[in-house]
């Protein structure tokens, strides 16, 4: 199973949540200091030809992203995809490629171009969770809320074991001043993290989460 270290496009992810959360609460966002690894897992992967022929395009599309060289990453990007039209890539997931440069073109605010790469590398693969985050990102920005949770809903029916997606409903309810509702949800999160042994890989944002239960269980009970 792959481990659920953040990586950058999660961090991200909640980044927009905290963001979205301090406008409410009317406090300074203190996010610039949130950090957390971001890995690759294609070693070890046998390739077909196409695969190995579009792996150094991705790889380089990776290194930078990786360095927040956003724009300069679609290109080898695309021609990654150009070669290997399944998005692979050389990566062991089919709709890889798909999905890093809609994330590319998130970062970028192309919404247009973002929610057609990451509905193409949905169509090709249900199975990437971070493309699911990626376009509840793009409706964030939108301030369209509802297709954001109606996008996260969707990675659960095919993850249902994604602890982030839950935690990333939370803070679109809190938002929506679904207090009960966004309890619910931080609380699967923390329960599929303890499932998974996952505590000290995601410490940060599990304290925050207890710290946001805390503080909506007194705005109910008040």
């Amino acid at each position: 199973m792959r481990s659920l270290i953040l990586n950058k496009k999660i961090t991200f992810t909640f980044l927009i949540s905290i963001i979205l959360l301090a406008n409410i609460y009317g406090q300074e966002n203190n996010t610039k200091n949130i950090t957390y690894s971001y890995t690759n897992d294609s070693s070890n992967i046998i390739l077909s030809e196409q695969q190995f022929k579009a792996k150094p395009f991705y790889d380089k599309g990776f290194l930078l992203i990786d360095n927040n060289n956003f724009r300069n990453a679609i290109k080898p990007l695309k021609k990654a995809i150009k070669i290997d039209t399944t998005g692979n890539c050389g990566t062991g997931k089919d709709g890889m490629a798909y999905s890093e440069l809609g994330y590319v073109y998130t970062r970028l605010k192309d919404f247009k171009n973002a929610l057609i790469y990451l509905n193409k590398a949905i169509e090709i693969n249900k199975q990437i969770p971070e493309t699911y985050l990626s376009k509840a990102n793009v409706f964030l920005m939108k301030k369209d809320k509802e297709l954001a949770l109606k996008t996260l809903d969707n990675l659960i029916n095919y993850n249902p074991k994604y602890a982030f997606a839950y935690a990333q409903k939370g803070f679109i309810n809190n938002s929506l001043n679904n207090y009960e509702l966004a309890i619910k949800d931080f609380h699967k999160f923390l329960e599929i993290i303890k499932e998974q042994n996952e505590e000290d890989y995601s410490k940060e944002l599990i304290d925050g989460v207890e710290q946001r239960i805390k503080e909506l269980e007194q705005k109910i009970n008040n």
